[in-house]
């Protein structure tokens, strides 16, 4: 998602007079002060069911992620027609190809209304689900992997996105506006390990909203490593096909932070995670 996209900023950004006029509007809104509520409630344990089968190949990017960005509107601010604000559903979607669907390269391509279907069919499976055996997963044949079938079927893959509104308004990110407590975030950075352990993407929300260079931006965590005295998660990033984002964690503060993106500065931000049950 662009910086950011869940308020679709058409006009606030670094040194924009509207991102700051923005910013002290949600200060006086008080989100800053609403610390510690419903923390409990923000990172339920997902209850998932057990890998099926033999143990799975690792997520990778450039072979389980789409091919084409989220754009960044903001940096197209005289564009109308941009494939923007889809942060929500691209990395969600991915997560669900990784677990849903099967490809099938030896089998003939079919017609570009038959792969919007056939992505509408794995977006239909509830991404909080296990993920499914070869024989019950939605075939997608003549390509061999998410990336080329998105490279190649551009066209269709994103008409099964529908609106991009579910993603600048969606009902799961209404948690970017309140303080998330380092007990909390500690909770975060376990559970990821634990999915990553388990081969299950994760997808997350990161922001640091009400900051000036708001970022709100959903990514999928697929992979960790471990440094003297911090965990580098690694994630797909929509607005980026080609390379991973990496979000750091410090267990002695109990804090995630990002290094410089291209759409946003570094800094200390808040993680949650998305998709983890029908509500949250």
């Amino acid at each position: 998602m662009p910086r950011v996209s869940f308020w679709d900023r058409r006009g606030g950004g670094r040194g924009d007079p509207r991102g700051r006029s923005r910013s002290r509007r949600l200060h006086a809104l008080g989100f800053t002060a609403l610390v510690g509520l419903l923390v409990s409630a923000c990172a339920p344990t997902l209850q998932l069911d057990p890998p099926v089968g033999p143990p799975r190949p690792r997520f990778e990017v450039g072979r389980d992620t789409f091919a084409f960005p989220n754009v960044v509107r903001a940096e197209h601010p005289d564009r109308e027609d941009v494939f923007a604000n889809y942060c929500v559903i691209m990395a969600r979607t991915a997560s669900q190809f990784f677990r849903f669907a099967r490809f099938a390269p030896e089998r003939p391509a079919v017609a570009r209304d038959e792969y919007t279907r056939l992505t509408q069919a794995v977006i239909a499976t509830g991404p909080w689900t296990g993920e499914r055996p070869d024989e019950q997963r939605v075939v997608i044949p003549g390509y061999a992997n998410l990336y080329d079938l998105s490279r190649a079927q551009e066209a269709a893959v994103k008409a099964a996105f529908g609106s991009a509104v579910l993603s600048i308004m969606h009902w799961r990110t209404w948690r970017v506006m309140f303080a998330l407590s380092p007990a909390h975030q500690e909770g975060v950075a376990r559970e990821l390990t634990q999915e990553v352990d388990a081969r299950r993407p994760a997808s997350l929300m990161i922001t640091n909203l009400p900051n000036p260079d708001q970022l709100n931006h959903a990514v999928l965590v697929y992979d960790y490593r471990r440094h003297a005295g911090v965990v580098e998660f690694l994630a797909y990033d929509p607005n980026d096909p080609e390379r991973s984002l990496s979000l750091y964690y410090a267990p002695a503060t109990r804090g995630f932070w990002v290094a410089s993106l291209t759409y946003s500065p570094p800094g200390r931000i808040r993680a949650f995670r998305l998709f983890t049950s029908p509500l949250l």
